[in-house]
């Protein structure tokens, strides 16, 4: 881009103005905004107090720096633009009695009001496709307009207050039937803290009377007055079955003495390293709950009961460890808590990581720390927080599990931390090959059952506590993700019955939702929870991992 001829602008008052600009503190600062604006690079559209609008053009980072159309964005904060011909020409902005005059092609902004001081902006003004674009700290450096990036979106920036804003999410029970109520479950955070004291849906109804895909959507607001951006979430409403036939979920009493024969699926353990920590499993202290190593693909997966006088947050940690640069890609996230309710926690982390869409991208320098779940909730004594991330690395990278007071700053805390001591009860660890592929073959059984995660007949997975280095079995497979492939002539109802205690969670059974049981938990081995119906002459899937809080064993039962 051609550069303006600077010896336009008086040299003599820049270098006076540049050496005195220390000394001129005082300027009156322009009133605070009351616009918050969400912006991110490559896109023109904005968020305006939680409006969608749009820029006349989008954002760009040039040597590192955002820089953004001047005009749109000023006017949106209460302030008003000039272009002024010149000679040379050059560009007023005006808050209140303070006034900023700018020249493009340079680096100084000249602030005039009960007395001057000058700017010097970290990147030159630009003229570009006939709008003016600034380096977005222009705001801040010159009228005390607060600006961040954001912590819970990589590569999106917050313009008019750092108050970062809340994350709207909900969940609905499902199966949905149409006529009948509809559970939603809010989920919605915010990473500062701040109480979300403001919902706003759309398109929510209690019931759906008739079958369907419906679009719900969900805003929050916290109590520093941000808006979330809106979650949008598809319902599809199924028609209401027959009385005779069991809902998915739906608890069955005294089926199990009909199955005669064990069956026997084709097993193959695949995928990704597991890196697991659930020991202590109760934490009375802020510490270093697991660490290890991982190159290329993993899965995480912490369950932790915080047991101490205030409020924790546990976070994961990826640490660039290696001496190159390190590309590490989220590919599939869910969390669940803080909440007593073991099951809810269980079921809520695992449908939403089933659920989760768009991957997340870091680049990470040598010795760079990443906080790969960012907002990580605050939870209190008897409360469980639940997370399972699947990602994939360049290079190789310390993974640590950590838990620090709400208030602290995680980043800055870890490497004061040490590791907390193993209860003896539960398990840490590090696994190989945590996907189990299973097909199972019914075709001219009538009935019969397999266990889940049992120790004999489906083994328990083994590996090595990356801190002590010492062999540990994973007893109950948590973690693991079973991908079940059932072969029908015919129509087989499919049911779950628990084996080693009580159950709840949820997993996928041709490509739906269903929770086990709809409510609560079942623990009788005379119980069974009915799953669905195959698809005869076809294959039916099944996604199924063994939930937190639950006691495996589990039998599926297959009733023709």
């Amino acid at each position: 881009m051609h550069r303006l001829n600077t010896r336009l602008i008086p040299v003599t008052i820049i270098a006076i103005l540049l050496c005195m600009a220390p000394f001129f503190n005082t300027a009156l600062a322009a009133p605070p905004p009351v616009k918050q604006i969400i912006l991110t690079p490559g896109t023109t559209e904005i968020w305006v107090d939680g409006e969608k609008a749009t820029l006349p053009a989008a954002p760009y980072v040039s040597d590192g720096v955002l820089m953004v159309p001047l005009r749109r964005l000023a006017e949106e904060l209460g302030f008003t633009v000039q272009w002024q011909e010149g000679p040379p020409p050059s560009i007023v902005v005006n808050s209140g009695n303070l006034r900023a005059e700018m020249y493009p092609g340079t680096w100084v902004v000249f602030l005039t009001g009960s007395d001057y001081r000058a700017v010097i902006l970290p990147a030159e003004v630009q003229q570009k496709d006939g709008l003016i674009f600034v380096p977005v700290a222009f705001f801040q450096d010159a009228f005390q307009v607060p600006t961040a990036e954001s912590r819970v979106e990589k590569g999106v920036y917050l313009l008019g207050s750092d108050n970062h804003p809340p994350t709207a999410y909900f969940d609905v029970q499902e199966p949905v039937y149409a006529g009948e109520e509809v559970k939603y479950i809010d989920k919605s955070s915010d990473s500062d803290g701040d109480a979300i004291v403001e919902h706003q849906w759309l398109n929510k109804k209690s019931t759906f009377p008739v079958p369907g895909v419906y679009h719900v959507t969900l805003q929050v607001k916290d109590s520093r007055g941000s808006w979330s951006k809106p979650y949008e979430r598809e319902i599809k409403v199924l028609p209401r079955p027959a009385a005779d036939v069991p809902r998915p979920g739906e608890v069955v009493e005294n089926i199990t003495s009909q199955a005669e024969n064990t069956l026997k699926p084709v097993k193959e353990d695949s995928g990704p390293r597991l890196l697991f920590s659930d020991d202590p499993e109760y934490i009375e202290k802020p510490g270093i709950l697991y660490r290890d190593k991982l190159k290329g693909e993993g899965r995480l997966y912490f369950w932790h009961d915080v047991n101490c006088p205030g409020s924790l947050k546990v976070y994961a940690l990826a640490i660039n460890t290696s001496p190159r640069e390190a590309e590490v890609n989220i590919l599939k996230e869910g969390y669940g808590g803080p909440s007593n309710n073991v099951y809810l926690v269980a079921r809520t982390a695992f449908t939403a990581y089933y659920h989760s869409q768009g991957q997340r991208r870091y680049t990470l320098k040598p010795g760079q720390i990443l906080v790969l779940n960012p907002g990580a909730p605050a939870a209190v004594r008897y409360q469980v927080v639940h997370g399972i991330i699947d990602l994939k690395t360049s290079e190789e990278i310390t993974v640590a599990f950590v838990a620090v007071p709400a208030t602290a700053n995680v980043i800055e805390t870890y490497s004061r931390l040490a590791v907390l001591p193993k209860d003896g009860v539960h398990v840490r660890g590090t696994f190989a090959a945590a996907d189990r592929e299973m097909t199972l073959d019914l075709k001219t059984a009538k009935t019969g059952f397999i266990l889940l995660a049992d120790g004999n007949d489906d083994k328990f997975m083994v590996g090595v506590d990356g801190i002590t280095g010492s062999s540990v079995r994973n007893v109950g497979n948590y973690g693991m993700l079973y991908r079940l492939k059932i072969k029908s002539d015919k129509n087989t109802g499919v049911y779950l019955i628990p084996a080693g205690g009580s159950f709840g969670g949820a997993l996928i059974f041709n490509a739906e939702e269903v929770s086990v049981p709809l409510d609560g938990f079942i623990s009788s081995p005379d119980q069974a929870v009915y799953l669905g119906t195959t698809v005869p002459d076809g294959i039916t899937e099944m996604l199924f991992m063994p939930p937190g809080g639950s006691c495996l064993p589990v039998k599926l039962l297959f009733k023709s």
